[in-house]
């Protein structure tokens, strides 16, 4: 573990050297940073409790070489690995000041390996979750071999309401030809902020499916990075959110091609109901050698509420002449005719609602590549707006 102990120290060195943002920083420019709580002294000292689960793999995935437990497990029983690996991914363009605290001080998380050419039948599922603390460090690690296969549900949840600050970080590997599904889902507490890096590099001919979910937290605010490093690699880059209250979403994703005939393809969706926001800011970067790449990024957006507020800036930095680059936005209320036609027919206005909000998310829900958690997301989906409803829609 020379490697990680050695990464650790220069992340706090870059941790102290690095300033608090402010809101003049273009990155915080619609977060105020004053929403963050005050990082502890102490933070390596005063973490909070985190409690990490997972669903152990068959015997048959063991005898194969598929390893899928808790970080301090693996850095017991497998150092070599944690030291080829952990934090190895390369600096990531956001959040660097908690990204530095992070590699600084992180112990807890998920680790997740997939040798070359193990193909992972059922899905993997593992969660992290607290009562409280004054700061965590969750941290996801998941190296996918050449000609590997796996899916993986990865869930953060909260008993009870007190606060909740996760500083949480995901490092993911995916080797040549190698396929990684993988779902990030997000239900905090609404007294719980999170600050969420994801980094993903994928070799030649890697295909990446990731469908990140967002619905608790007073603030979530993420920095989600996949680099497109070898020539063939396939990137799906899903994401819902469902707001309420005063909850504020901050997404920033950056879609790297580095490598020729890389394929991104980005849907982020959000609806938002009382006083809640969004942000989305999306950079589709294309480098000089990456010809004969094709990038794709949107970001629809519904408002329930006359006081939601949604804004997306999508982003193009393309050094090649030899692509296909597109993005679209949208942002808007519920569509007028799709309401009256549905009224027509019979329904209620709030049903009405509900079933355009549900057809909305449906594009992403269904592919979700784990049936039972599909359709648990859609019953809290609908849930969450017969509350939002119940407790009175503006007009």
């Amino acid at each position: 573990m020379l490697v990680v102990e050695d990464a650790r120290k220069a992340a706090w060195e870059r941790y102290e050297s690095l300033p608090w943002p402010v809101r003049t920083d273009e990155e915080w420019r619609r977060t105020d940073p004053k929403m963050l709580p005050a990082v502890p002294a102490d933070p390596q000292a005063q973490q909070g409790p985190l409690k990490v689960g997972w669903e152990a793999p068959s015997p048959e995935m063991i005898r194969s070489g598929v390893i899928f437990t808790d970080l301090v497990t693996a850095a017991k029983q497998f150092p070599d690995l944690l030291d080829r690996y952990l934090f190895q991914i390369g600096e990531p363009e956001g959040l660097k000041k908690f990204v530095a605290l992070h590699q600084a001080v992180a112990r807890q998380g998920l680790f997740c390996y997939v040798p070359d050419g193990v193909k992972v039948e059922l899905p993997l599922r593992g969660w992290m979750e607290t009562s409280g603390g004054p700061t965590l460090f969750p941290h996801t690690l998941i190296a996918v071999g050449q000609n590997a296969e796996v899916t993986l549900v990865d869930e953060r949840r909260s008993a009870g309401q007190a606060p909740v600050f996760s500083n949480e970080m995901a490092e993911i590997f995916i080797g040549a030809g190698g396929k990684l599904s993988y779902v990030h889902l997000q239900r905090w507490n609404a007294a719980a902020t999170e600050l969420f890096t994801q980094r993903a590099v994928l070799e030649k001919e890697a295909q990446f499916l990731n469908i990140t979910v967002g619905l608790g937290g007073r603030l979530a605010k993420a920095n989600v990075e996949t680099v497109l490093q070898g020539p063939g690699a396939h990137a799906d880059l899903l994401g819902i959110f469902f707001g309420s209250d005063k909850q504020h979403f901050d997404f920033h994703t950056l879609q790297d091609h580095q490598a020729p005939d890389t394929f991104s393809d980005l849907l982020y969706k959000s609806a938002l109901a009382e006083q809640a926001e969004s942000v989305y800011t999306g950079l589709i970067r294309i480098a000089k050698q990456a010809q004969k790449s094709n990038a794709y990024q949107a970001n629809r957006n519904l408002l329930l509420s006359q006081g939601a507020k949604a804004d997306s800036i999508p982003m193009l930095e393309i050094e090649a002449d030899d692509v296909r680059c597109t993005h679209g936005v949208a942002v808007g209320p519920v569509d007028e005719e799709q309401a009256f036609y549905l009224m027509s027919r019979g329904l209620s206005a709030v049903e009405s609602e509900r079933l355009i909000v549900e057809g909305f998310f449906e594009q992403i829900l269904k592919r979700i590549p784990v049936g039972d958690l599909r359709e648990q997301l859609a019953e809290e989906i609908t849930t969450r707006l017969s509350t939002h409803t119940e407790t009175g829609k503006e007009t």
